[in-house]
């Protein structure tokens, strides 16, 4: 089995310099000069990536292949390593471009701390829902890439705009990612399986009601049977956001709760200061 990216640190296409990664040579020696193909004349890694994104959109990664990439942009497969080592490096580039797409709150917006952390959460979960691949490959790779950073370093600047200590401000940006990396991997996960089963989540989830039905200790049970009715894109979002309330006012309860707490330990000390300095 291969050994994932994000345990090989130094093979990050982020962490290695450009020129001496893979077969790639100057752009003047490139086959953008001439000669690889009808499409190589507009070749460059810009328009490699975002091709590679739009195929990936179509096929997913596991159809994904250089191959089909340079049919895709007809040039030989080998022009595509003038500008990128190999698919890895490709498909983490691709990473970074969905982070690209993420809607950052900008500090004009003057959202408080828990309406930033939504925002990011839900900008987030609507880049990774628009690219299913994406979620399947993330923790595969580093994310260290210009738009990954950009979009980390935004969010820890949310975090520290709390009330909460610097340890409680990076626990809550902790939960609300694994929450929302959580949460998308579980609906892709439940659209793949539809995919591959030629029917609606709706569809699939019926069939798999019928089938526990027929045991009858989940049948009088009613544990996996008795569910809200809807279409399941709504109700993921119903869900989604009551769970991300939920976090947010306990979040705000531990902030208030910190902050009475210092207030009367600072009223406290300032009362024996006081007494300690009265007249006997």
């Amino acid at each position: 089995m291969a050994v994932k990216r994000a345990s090989q640190v130094k093979k990050s296409v982020w962490l290695t310099p450009q020129p001496t990664r893979g077969r790639r040579g100057t752009r003047a020696a490139s086959p953008a000069a001439g000669g690889a193909g009808g499409g190589a004349g507009g070749l460059d890694r810009e328009v490699i990536v975002a091709a590679a994104v739009r195929l990936l959109d179509e096929q997913g990664e596991a159809k994904f292949s250089m191959r089909a990439l340079a049919a895709r942009l007809d040039v030989t497969p080998m022009s595509l390593y003038w500008y990128v080592a190999d698919k890895e490096d490709l498909l983490e580039l691709a990473l970074d471009v969905v982070s690209g797409e993420m809607e950052l709150p900008r500090p004009e917006d003057g959202l408080g701390w828990q309406d930033g952390l939504r925002a990011l959460a839900v900008t987030w979960r609507a880049a990774m829902l628009a690219h299913p691949w994406a979620v399947r490959l993330f923790n595969d790779y580093l994310n260290i890439g210009p738009n990954s950073v950009r979009y980390s370093a935004r969010a820890v600047e949310m975090a520290r705009s709390s009330p909460l200590s610097e340890a409680d401000a990076m626990a809550a940006l902790s939960a609300i990612f694994q929450y929302a990396y959580g949460f998308t991997a579980n609906e892709v996960n439940w659209q793949d399986k539809a995919d591959a089963a030629g029917t609606t989540e709706e569809g699939l989830i019926e069939e798999i009601t019928e089938a526990v039905l027929q045991v009858p200790s989940i049948a009088e049970s009613g544990a996996l049977t008795e569910r809200p009715k809807g279409p399941e894109a709504v109700l993921r979002e119903q869900h989604f956001h009551r769970a991300l309330d939920w976090m947010l006012t306990g979040m705000t309860a531990s902030a208030s709760r910190t902050g009475a707490s210092r207030t009367g330990s600072s009223r406290a000390g300032s009362s024996r200061a006081g007494s300690s300095q009265a007249p006997a």
